[in-house]
């Protein structure tokens, strides 16, 4: 599994004083699983993932998968703004070949692996193309196979259809959730966007603001695989309102603490 314990990270704001993102945070989520984190905005949901991934060092604390510090294992990432993630000067068999590279594969095995993933996720694209070539719901899908390529034990998905307009994002949903029906890889997905959290996740995970807590995780109880149409299901419905009234609810005690703390 993935475990989190007794996580701490503090920053600076402009006035050099210190801002408590985490502080004593605790999560396990068990190997194969697919958990969306949602929370109010600034409780350092993007945070969380650089800290998995090793681009942020924590100020205390041990995060581990099997056992092993998420340095040594190998972490597919896929960032929000896919215009900046890709590399406009590689072609897209390169851009999503680029992990492998790094590892020493040769200009072949690059080609056979690229041409297996694309196969395998159904990626009908000209490969000679370059990212401006493509649409955007294009871009982030060659996004989504780069952080695959590598056959990651971990995949992190920091809000990828954030920058995507409504009928891109339904297409990608849909890839998504074919995604991790065929790997089973243990899966943290980031979104400020309800729907697309209770379609993908079989938990979702309802963060508190800063100092960031967890307040409650909800087991989603939609079978897979799923379709767009279970959006409108009285199950779906259900779900969406439960946690919508939790989340209400922290907003208004947010507000109520900086209310009170400006009068004193």
């Amino acid at each position: 599994m993935l475990k989190i314990v007794n996580l701490r990270k503090i920053y600076k704001d402009s006035r050099n004083s210190p801002i408590e993102v985490f502080k004593d945070f605790n999560l396990e989520i068990k190997k194969g699983d697919f958990v969306a984190i949602f929370g109010p905005n600034g409780c350092g949901k993007t945070t969380l993932l650089n800290l998995i991934a090793g681009i942020l060092n924590s100020d205390n604390g041990s995060i581990t998968f099997e056992g092993k510090p998420t340095n040594n294992i190998k972490i597919g990432y896929v960032f929000q703004d896919y215009k900046n993630s890709l590399f406009p000067w590689l072609k897209i068999k390169d851009n999503i070949s680029f992990p492998i590279k790094l590892k020493g594969y040769n200009k072949q095995e690059k080609k056979q692996t690229v041409k297996r993933l694309c196969k395998d996720y159904g990626f009908n694209i000209n490969l000679e193309f370059y990212p401006y070539q493509l649409s955007g719901g294009q871009q982030q899908f060659v996004s989504l196979l780069r952080g695959l390529i590598m056959e990651p034990a971990l995949y992190l998905l920091d809000e990828p259809f954030s920058s995507l307009d409504y009928q891109t994002t339904i297409l990608m949903l849909g890839k998504m959730a074919e995604i991790w029906q065929k790997t089973r890889i243990t899966t943290l997905f980031i979104s400020h966007e309800i729907d697309e959290t209770i379609f993908l996740a079989q938990k979702i995970i309802l963060l508190s603001n800063k100092p960031t807590n967890i307040i409650k995780t909800f087991l989603n109880p939609l079978p897979y695989p799923r379709k767009i149409e279970l959006m409108n299901s009285p199950e779906f419905i259900k779900l969406k309102k439960e946690i919508l009234e939790i989340y209400n609810q922290e907003l208004i005690n947010d507000n109520l603490n900086i209310n009170q703390g400006e009068n004193l």
